[in-house]
């Protein structure tokens, strides 16, 4: 357990959350140094990534209404609290908002650092590559400059990806995420929350499972389906 605090907020960091990393960065299947030395890049960028995302919520919340924050990062990300924070509709809206809000900026602030640095042609290209792993070629001197960098550009990708992707995802209308959780703020009754949740949820296992092939969006997505079918069949037995 890492224990830790920022601008006055208790950070908690627990064990489940680095192996959930881990296993994100595919540093468990790493053969080589320069493997791991990548996946351990991924796993600075997420837990920085995310504790923005986290201290978005939590620094918001805070001076919207007030209460004790604090920050855990767990197994499928991390949650934020204001203990004793009393909200409006509204501020309750701004304070999840400020979690993806905090990691769009982020990512806002990387592509602004790469259009000045290296040019408007080759800034928006390395942003593509990022995102989306295409992108045309760059010139001779920024080529030259990441061809000894590696490393660099591997992190800056990671960063652009995860803030960029990770905060869209989280703005599904799926319970537990901020956007099933602004989802409830403007949908009654709840049962429909989950209902929606549920369609989201399967609609995203299934991408994951068809198009993304990835093991982990799938099994979590399946198991947030689950979760939501088994919250709205409780509503009815109420």
């Amino acid at each position: 357990m890492v224990r830790f605090t920022i601008f006055g907020v208790p950070v908690e960091i627990q064990p489940w959350f680095w192996l959930t990393a881990a296993i994100l960065s595919r540093g468990i299947d790493a053969r080589t140094p320069e493997q791991f030395k990548l996946a351990l890049l991924f796993i600075f960028a997420a837990t920085i990534s995310i504790l923005v995302h986290e201290f978005g919520h939590a620094l918001v919340g805070r001076r919207l209404g007030g209460g004790r924050a604090r920050v855990v990062l767990w197994a499928f990300g991390g949650l934020a609290y204001n203990e004793g924070g009393r909200f409006t509709r509204w501020q309750r809206f701004w304070m999840i908002a400020a979690g993806p809000g905090a990691g769009f900026a982020l990512f806002l602030l990387l592509v602004a650092v790469l259009l000045v640095a290296f040019g408007p042609r080759d800034g928006a290209t390395l942003v593509s590559l990022g995102l989306f792993n295409t992108g045309g070629g760059v010139s001779s001197s920024t080529a030259a400059f990441f061809s000894e960098r590696y490393a660099l550009f591997s992190l800056i990708s990671d960063f652009l990806w995860i803030n960029f992707w990770w905060g869209l995802v989280n703005l599904l209308p799926v319970m537990p995420l901020d956007g099933g959780q602004i989802t409830e703020i403007f949908v009654k009754p709840r049962k429909r929350v989950h209902e929606i949740a549920l369609v989201a949820a399967v609609a995203m296992a299934l991408v994951g499972a068809l198009w993304l092939q990835s093991i982990y969006v799938t099994l979590l997505f399946g198991y947030l389906a689950w979760k939501n079918y088994q919250d709205a069949k409780a509503i009815t037995w109420q």
